[in-house]
């Protein structure tokens, strides 16, 4: 009753802290209507989308046209003839990458950009952010049998951190005063700011993405995938893989959270259920060096100068080293570059 009682006061004050940010001299713009639309197809199975529609609504706007052709006409896709419209790009990168790249360059672009702090920089939050989006969808496959949308997870895993951009905006020195704290402590974020702010991150952000009419099934993922056993039953599962999704973006070494300790996979929520295929140690390797592999594969063909790899944080001892001079942040520091 009193982690229930918590709860509440946690959301009052989320809301709160939303409700000032919305009505901020800072502008965060409701959500246009493309963007609903956006959300919409995201949402949808490959097979359902409508192909033209959807190219219509991405060349109305211009900016994003011009970063999805940017993209597809990068070294990685090849030397081949310049693409000029979204349908030949579809076919030459495939529906569903074009798809989850539109919605991370609208939002990006919908976004603020918020002034780097210590331990939290604006390209180390959307490379995160991204990695946590793409881990999300693939535990979406059929062949885990979790049952959630693919297209909802990669949103829910997309937007998950949103909250962080926005108190960095709005509260910088309270949210810089968090960052350094959980990094000097070694504590998780949100931890930290439930002392400082009396609330979360992500319950901010999902008090957001309510006024933005998203689903509630995103938002809902989003308010407690640090905290899935506190969810609402039937948001459960799309708020433990958010989590999951999280802590392999950690694994990764892509980017930064601002987060001061790393969840094992072993550790998160669903992790530790010995009746789903995700709390095997070998599938959770398997997934982690799928997604290295394919981030790292557009690494290495995108930068025209060599980059950096990242450095994976171990989980257990067999993933460590996993995927040396991949070049994985490269290619995800080009996407907004």
């Amino acid at each position: 009753m009193e982690m229930e009682d918590t709860l509440v006061g946690e959301k009052t004050i989320a809301f709160s802290i939303a409700q000032e940010i919305l009505t901020t001299s800072v502008n965060i713009p409701t959500l246009p209507a493309n963007g609903a639309k956006i959300l919409a197809v995201a949402r949808q199975s490959k097979d359902q989308i409508d192909i033209p529609s959807f190219a219509k609504l991405v060349e109305s706007d211009p900016g994003l046209f011009t970063r999805i052709l940017k993209m597809a006409n990068s070294p990685f896709y090849g030397e081949l003839d310049k693409i000029v419209s979204l349908r030949v790009a579809i076919t030459r990168i495939g529906l569903v990458e074009i798809v989850d790249s539109v919605c991370l360059f609208f939002f990006q672009k919908l976004l603020p950009r918020f002034p780097d702090i210590e331990g939290f920089s604006y390209k180390d939050f959307w490379s995160h952010s991204w990695i946590c989006a793409v881990a999300n969808r693939r535990l979406g496959h059929p062949n885990l049998g979790m049952d959630v949308l693919p297209g909802e997870l990669y949103m829910t895993g997309l937007l998950h951190g949103i909250g962080k951009l926005l108190l960095a905006i709005h509260f910088p020195d309270d949210f810089s005063k968090c960052v350094k704290q959980a990094m000097d402590l070694k504590h998780p974020l949100h931890k930290v700011e439930k002392d400082v702010f009396g609330t979360t991150d992500a319950l901010v952000a999902s008090r957001v993405l309510k006024a933005w009419n998203f689903p509630a099934n995103i938002c809902e993922g989003v308010a407690f995938h640090q905290m899935p056993e506190l969810a609402p039953p039937e948001y459960i599962i799309i708020a433990g893989l958010t989590q999951f999704a999280y802590a392999m973006a950690d694994v990764s070494g892509i980017g930064c959270s601002g987060d001061g300790l790393s969840m094992e996979l072993s550790s998160t929520f669903l992790g530790q259920r010995p009746n789903l295929k995700i709390s095997s140690k070998d599938v959770q390797e398997k997934l982690v060096q799928e997604i290295l592999e394919a981030m790292g594969g557009k690494a290495g063909n995108i930068r025209s100068e060599p980059s950096k790899p990242p450095t994976p944080k171990p989980v257990t001892k067999s993933f460590e080293n996993r995927h040396e001079k991949k070049g994985v942040f490269g290619w995800v520091k080009s996407l907004w570059s």
